[in-house]
């Protein structure tokens, strides 16, 4: 159905007029009706590879075959129509798959009516949508008043809705927490069982090389490995090995060793290999450390021998979060006060609270991170804070400003000069490159831009390189430290973050987190965070746990909570529970 051949694309800064690779030299099969992820960090060329296959590129050499067509040679009118009858495309942010102020029933029968079905036809189908993808409950609700988990289905849906044959994922579940991210899964599961579709899913997580039959692991422009749902029970200790650490062997003997396996195995610059007598099996290791007589009792040592290491390897993938803390403030002053505040929407089945009763104070210089499950609050709760919208009932102050009370002029004065708001979705202004992106809130406000400040925040964001891109030619995890590196320098007080770090790789999201620390630290600034990642909590945090509207608990982060919480969420087992 689709299989890419040596596919390479180079990006051509303007500016500085280098070379960049994103593609380089990929090679990629994927059957019809088969359901398989694509995973990779940050800059992989994950969305690059979406952009190609969808057509909205084209490739700097290689080839795409789609159907057996060769698409990338299509002239540009076949490529469109191609596309336009075979192709669905889902993005990550939510804003560029639905019209937020339609009903989930009317953004369902857009397609249907590009197509000039007839109207019983359009709503036949429609309502099998709806009960394929659990979307009955909130038919007429619109797209603002729907749930995360509800809107990635919904833009699942209107994607389906035009029967493509083929559907391509850009990190559909970035911003979704567990629960919705596994209902999301189980429902890509029944499009391709139901429908058979050929799916293709995008991702960072990589989780999603255990969900799917079929995951092909990317990094640094190729495929690096093949991940399958294979028996493996050749030898006990292959049982423990982790899919990430497959390798795929290009046409041109290219094999890339993954980063775990470079750095448990102790490789260096050379690495030896020797051939097993029956040339079904290679080994490599490292001439300077290791000897062949070294490898032969290593190979012949019990699994069980090892077991203890195997632990202590997992183990270290969560030590980082406990090796810094972060420090609250001292003497705690008041900054943002929420009394008894309630908010809630009406939808088909009622009137809903998202938020009931909630009392709250928050304190100058303090990290509060806020946790919950899609659709308890979150996200709503910034929004009230920010000023974005009212409450029902109750009051917020901010900085001592009634901003729930008062008018919308002096909200949106008082916001621009006090509060930055990092959004899920793209709120960077298309027509200007970044760089310039950063210099529009200095226009409204009057205050000189700090351009050194800037420069040095567009860095840590790993930015720098793309300030003279402009927002549509950036990858989704760019986009992202775009937005952020805007909200950033602008100095404020009250910095609000909603999911700051859901398209990002763990790597890359630990590095941001550290930024938001030190921007507490050096702006003494207030940093409110929502998000359904633990791995991104520190030492010091004040987590805050909402559950249908209402606060669960109010604590601050201890090492061995940390530690727990941290098991718990990437289900690594507690050496406390074995013993």
């Amino acid at each position: 159905m689709i299989r890419c051949e040596d596919l390479i694309k180079i990006y051509q800064d303007p500016v500085t007029e280098v070379s960049v690779p994103a593609l380089r030299g990929l090679n990629l099969h994927i059957k019809e009706g088969e359901l398989v992820s694509v995973i990779g960090p940050s800059g992989a060329g994950k969305t690059t590879l979406v952009k190609l296959l969808s057509g909205i590129e084209e490739p700097t050499s290689g080839a795409i075959y789609i159907k057996d067509a060769r698409y990338d040679k299509l002239p540009e009118f076949e490529k469109r129509e191609f596309r336009f009858y075979n192709v669905g495309l889902i993005h990550q942010f939510i804003s560029e798959n639905l019209f937020s102020h339609l009903s989930v029933k009317q953004n369902l029968l857009i397609p249907k009516k590009i197509f000039y079905l007839p109207r019983e036809q359009s709503i036949k189908e429609v309502n099998e949508l709806l009960k394929l993808l659990n979307l009955e409950h909130v038919t007429n609700n619109t797209v603002e008043k729907l749930s995360g988990g509800e809107a990635m289905r919904l833009s699942l849906g209107v994607a389906l809705a035009k029967n493509p044959e083929i559907l391509l994922c850009d990190e559909p579940t970035g911003q979704l927490d567990s629960q919705n991210t596994k209902d999301m899964v189980e429902t890509l599961k029944q499009v391709n069982m139901a429908l058979g579709k050929t799916i293709l899913v995008v991702t960072h997580d990589v989780r999603y090389r255990t969900i799917f039959e079929k995951s092909f692991i990317i990094r640094d422009g190729r495929l690096a490995g093949i991940s399958k749902d294979i028996e493996r029970d050749e030898l006990e200790f292959l049982m423990h090995s982790s899919e990430i650490n497959r390798s795929y062997i290009d046409p041109s003997n290219f094999v890339r060793i993954p980063n775990e396996i470079k750095s448990v195995t102790a490789l260096g610059e050379i690495i030896e290999f020797d051939i097993h007598p029956s040339k079904k099996m290679g080994i490599f290791w490292n001439p300077e450390i290791m000897t062949r007589e070294q490898i032969y009792e290593v190979l012949t040592t019990s699994p069980e021998d090892i077991e203890q290491q195997i632990e202590e390897l997992k183990f270290k993938d969560i030590e980082h979060l406990l090796s810094r803390e972060f420090i609250p403030p001292k003497k705690p002053k008041v900054v943002v006060k929420v009394k008894n505040l309630s908010k809630g929407y009406q939808s088909r089945a009622g009137f809903v609270n998202v938020i009931e009763k909630m009392n709250l104070d928050i304190h100058e210089g303090d990290f509060v991170f806020i946790s919950g499950p899609s659709g308890v609050g979150k996200t709503t709760l910034l929004n009230l804070i920010a000023g974005l919208i009212k409450p029902d009932t109750g009051a917020i102050s901010v900085l001592k400003f009634p901003i729930s009370t008062e008018k919308e002029n002096p909200v949106s004065r008082f916001r621009l000069k006090n509060i930055a708001y990092i959004s899920q979705h793209n709120n960077l202004f298309s027509p200007l490159q970044v760089k310039d992106n950063l210099l529009i809130p200095n226009l409204f406000s009057g205050e000189k831009f700090d351009l050194e400040y800037a420069n040095s925040i567009s860095k840590e964001c790993h930015i720098d390189h793309k300030m003279e891109a402009y927002p549509g030619e950036l990858s989704s995890g760019e986009t992202q430290r775009a937005s952020l590196c805007a909200a950033l320098s602008r100095k404020t007080k009250i910095i609000l973050a909603d999911e700051p770090s859901a398209n990002m790789d763990s790597e890359l999201a630990r590095t941001i987190m550290d930024l938001l620390m030190d921007i507490v630290r050096i702006n003494k600034a207030t940093i409110i965070t929502c998000s359904h990642d633990l791995s991104l909590l520190r030492p010091g945090f004040r987590h805050i746990k909402l559950l249908d509207g209402k606060i669960e608990s109010d604590s601050r982060v201890s090492k061995d909570e940390l530690e727990e919480i941290i098991r718990e969420y990437l289900l690594i087992e507690s050496n406390k529970k074995k013993k």
